[in-house]
C-alpha cells in the first residue's frame, strides 16, 4: 500500500506577539501547471495561492508517510513504559500493534474525548512476552 506524498508550506508567523522563530505552516494542495509551484489555500478569501508568492514563506517540506500498514493482534502480548523497572502491575495488554513504516504503536484503548490523531502515538514502551 503506497500513500501520496504530502507537503506543508512554513511561514514566519504574522501574529504581533510573535517572535522572530516563530513558524505557522499550511498544507501544500497542489502544484501550479506551469512551473510546478506549491499552491496553499488561502483562507481569507478561499483561494489557492503559490506558497513562495505570500508573505512570510519560509521553506516546503515533505511529511512523512504516516499511513498505518495493518494491524497485528496483541495475542496476550503486555507493555510498560520503558525505564519503569518490571513493574508488572503498571503493564498494559494491548488489544493491538498498529504497525507504521517507523515505528509500532500498542492499542491498549480508545483515546478520550474522540482524539484519534496523536493519542495512540506512543513512545518509549517496553513490549513483554506473554507470560512475563
Amino acid at each position: 500500500m503506497h500513500s501520496p506524498l504530502r507537503f506543508i508550506a512554513w511561514f514566519t508567523d504574522p501574529a504581533a506577539d510573535a517572535g522572530p522563530d516563530d513558524v505557522i505552516s499550511r498544507p501544500v494542495v497542489g502544484w501550479r501547471e506551469s512551473d510546478g509551484a506549491a499552491m496553499v489555500l488561502q483562507a481569507t478569501d478561499g483561494r489557492v495561492v503559490p506558497a513562495a508568492e505570500q508573505n512570510g514563506f519560509v521553506e516546503i517540506e515533505q511529511l512523512p508517510d504516516e499511513a498505518p500498514l495493518g494491524v497485528v493482534p496483541g495475542n496476550g502480548w503486555r507493555i510498560s513504559k520503558a525505564g519503569q523497572g518490571p513493574v508488572r502491575e503498571s503493564a498494559h495488554t494491548p488489544v493491538a500493534f498498529v504497525v507504521y513504516a517507523t515505528h509500532v504503536v500498542p492499542v491498549t484503548s480508545l483515546p478520550p474525548g474522540g482524539d484519534f490523531q496523536g493519542a495512540w502515538r506512543s513512545s518509549n514502551w517496553r513490549l513483554l512476552p506473554p507470560g512475563e
